[in-house]
């Protein structure tokens, strides 16, 4: 069976760790322009740098398996499924807190700024309604990762109605969900192109990494519980897992290739994302069962620190070293500081420092303990769960 450490499944932490691990390799790799080279065996892990948006995907596989692992438990079980104020509560206490901070903060320090008070209550107000995506004037506004916030709530708006059809029907349910997603990027294609990326961003584009995410869910579940035998071929799903990493690869070198196209990765996106998809199903599902060796090296300290931390450094590592560089540290002499080899070292030397330190302390300080309150309150109110009816996971 999985490996589990502290009551999670410590694999799933580790492509959350991977996950945040991209976006912010591709996010300071746009401020600094630092080439991702292996020294002394000279192995470019340059595809991996300016590819690694696709982290963002994987995040959304991650929350959807993570998001239907108790109502697959309860269904296979035949027992009553989690309660839509259980779902709704742990939702809140783990995204809202860290995400009003974030944007208090950015405002206050001067981050992120507006001409008047009207053009400022609308740019928050949407935030904190989660649609700031849906407009052009305030999907990049405050911090640019927060447009995948409001793609995660409105999932979380329709996930109960889609657990109720992932359960009784996954493979349907599946279907028909990425042909939702492709037939909206296939429209995005075909439509006016002035908003091409931002349409592609929403939810519909995406919905094709939480169905993924969905049945490997259900698909761990139900080999878990009903197929248990499956579970001991072990080196099958070491393989599964493994051609789904090295899948993956590819499709990000096949991106990475394509950089200088015209409209690039967006006419990438229309064609490939969901094979990323399932790239994301193969690794997920095939590291649940996989031997413990492979297992272990998926967990890693490492991983599972970054996974520990990683929304709110999702949250602060554009702001920080965005922030850093407006500050000139580390320092640099000429206008242009790309044109400077030392520095585009240097400036990993202390965004990456600054970005972890900063994440861990908002993570360990203010996220957790919000975190144990709120376990507490649902605990204590009422319709609370017994011990039989908790999972294996925790939140997102």
């Amino acid at each position: 069976m999985e490996l589990v450490r502290g009551g999670r499944i410590a694999t799933i932490d580790g492509l959350r760790g991977i996950a945040i691990l991209l976006v912010v390799w591709f996010h300071f790799w746009q401020i600094s322009w630092q080439s991702a080279v292996v020294p002394f065996v000279n192995l470019s892990l340059q595809p991996l740098a300016e590819t690694g948006f696709i982290g963002v995907a994987l995040f959304f596989f991650i929350s959807g398996f993570v998001l239907l692992v108790p109502y697959a438990q309860a269904h296979l079980a035949g027992a009553p499924a989690p309660t839509l104020r259980r779902f709704a509560s742990r939702r809140f206490f783990k995204i809202v807190p860290s995400y009003v901070l974030a944007i208090a903060a950015l405002i206050a320090i001067g981050y992120q700024t507006y001409p008047n008070l009207a053009t400022g209550a609308k740019d928050v107000g949407f935030h904190l309604l989660f649609v700031h995506n849906w407009f052009a004037s305030t999907n990049g506004s405050i911090a640019g990762p927060m447009w995948s916030l409001a793609v995660e709530i409105q999932f979380y708006l329709i996930f109960p109605l889609l657990a109720l059809a992932f359960v009784r029907r996954p493979i349907i349910t599946t279907i028909a969900l990425f042909a939702i997603a492709n037939g909206w990027r296939v429209w995005c294609m075909l439509a006016d192109h002035y908003y091409y990326e931002q349409r592609l961003a929403q939810l519909p584009g995406y919905i094709d990494f939480f169905a993924a995410g969905m049945l490997a869910a259900f698909a761990y579940v139900a080999i878990a519980t009903r197929r248990p035998q499956l579970a001991h071929r072990r080196w099958a799903f070491t393989a599964l897992s493994i051609a789904g990493f090295v899948a993956l690869w590819l499709l990000m070198v096949n991106c990475y290739d394509h950089r200088f196209d015209k409209e690039w990765p967006q006419l990438w996106v229309v064609e490939w994302r969901s094979a990323v998809a399932l790239a994301c199903l193969a690794i997920g599902l095939g590291s649940l069962f996989a031997v413990r060796g492979y297992q272990r090296v998926l967990a890693n300290p490492v991983l599972l620190f970054l996974a520990a931390i990683s929304y709110n450094l999702y949250l602060w590592h554009q702001p920080l070293a965005l922030f850093l560089l407006k500050l000139h540290l580390p320092p640099y002499a000429s206008a242009d500081p790309h044109g400077d080899t030392r520095w585009m070292l240097a400036y990993w030397f202390v965004a990456v420092p600054v970005a972890l330190a900063v994440s861990a302390a908002l993570t360990y300080g203010f996220e957790q303990p919000i975190l144990r309150w709120g376990k507490r309150r649902r605990n204590l109110g009422p319709g609370r769960e017994g011990p039989a009816r908790q999972t294996t996971i925790l939140d997102a």
